[in-house]
């Protein structure tokens, strides 16, 4: 998959229809802003911390239903199936933002199905991997087996309370995982803890519904199936907003912080396949098959596939996602 790289908070130059949003109106897009919200569990007063008063540090917010582990265990067959094959080019991109060597010993946190680790273990000493998942760490031990590899440990645990020494590792990694943590604060300064003087940290969050193409898409395939949806809104407090990424790791003790933007792009060679992958892959599409119920999902269904069938009438075609990537340095 091809990659572009930005700098965080910087607008990509425009893309042609079929790997973006090309004619949609100010008001579609206010519209359409949402669905990185909506998809991705990042809705105003759901997602991390709720900011204090002002000149006050932010406090923990209890209500994102994405940070806690059932939801997760639920898709994680799918996930394991469709999800990781896209999130793999984010993790590359990563790993060429931090160094390592045969000697580097790894936590990963929110490790998932191994998206992360399985490129990284034969590459380095050790990788601790922490999920708060069952499903996420039963696919992980079933790619590890497969794959033959012996040097990574999997930790049923919560991000947030690391179950390791101060000063057990060299690098840090959190792919897609810290972002929904309940107190992202904490989540940063677990990281910071569990590192070594001079250990690195890479840590990723999706950008703004505005900068990925592929949300806008499903999103107007939602709203199509239901045009009464509330819409989710952009939440400047959450690591979308590239300065407040920065700003919680330095807050947690890093230094040399850097937030780069990355997109990549889904391959999308029908209407229907890519609707089936987010549905079995993505946390919060299964959340809303359940909140449904079978008889309503399955005539939503039918209206978004209607649309997406219509919307995507020509391909092949590609969809882009952005996402932040930040690095820093205990």
């Amino acid at each position: 998959m091809r990659e572009r790289r930005f700098a965080a908070g910087a607008s990509p130059p425009e893309t042609p229809r079929g790997g973006a949003s090309s004619g949609i109106g100010p008001e579609t897009r206010r519209r359409e802003y949402a669905l990185l919200a909506f998809v991705n569990g990042t809705t105003s007063k759901t997602n991390g911390n709720v900011p204090g008063p002002e000149g006050e540090a932010a406090t923990p917010n209890p209500m994102n239903p994405l940070a806690s582990p059932e939801p997760w265990s639920l898709v994680a067959e799918g996930y394991q199936e469709t999800t990781r094959l896209f999130l793999e080019s984010y993790s590359l991109s990563g790993l060429e933002m931090v160094s390592y060597d045969v000697d580097t010993e790894v936590v990963d946190v929110a490790c998932g199905p191994g998206t992360t680790t399985l490129l990284l273990a034969p590459q380095v000493k050790r990788i601790a991997c922490v999920d708060f998942a069952e499903g996420m760490l039963a696919q992980l031990n079933r790619n590890l087996t497969e794959a033959g590899i012996t040097n990574v440990e999997c930790h049923h645990a919560d991000g947030q309370h690391l179950p390791f020494d101060d000063g057990s590792f060299d690098l840090g990694v959190s792919m897609f995982g810290l972002m929904f943590f309940k107190d992202r604060r904490r989540g940063f300064r677990e990281l910071h803890r569990v590192l070594r003087p001079g250990g690195q940290v890479l840590v990723s969050s999706w950008a703004p519904l505005a900068l990925s193409p592929a949300m806008q898409v499903l999103f107007r395939a939602l709203a199509a199936a239901d045009p009464s949806r509330p819409e989710p809104q952009a939440d400047i407090t959450s690591l979308e907003n590239p300065e407040v990424f920065e700003r919680e790791l330095r807050d947690a003790g890093f230094s040399e912080v850097k937030v780069e933007a990355v997109e990549h792009f889904l391959e999308v060679q029908s209407a229907d396949e890519f609707w089936q992958e987010l549905v079995r892959g993505a946390a919060p599409m299964a959340l809303l098959r359940q909140k449904l119920g079978e008889p309503e999902w399955a005539r939503q269904e039918a209206i978004a596939l209607d649309y997406l069938r219509k919307e995507l009438a020509e391909v092949p075609t590609r969809l882009g996602s952005m996402a932040y990537l930040a690095v820093g340095r205990r």
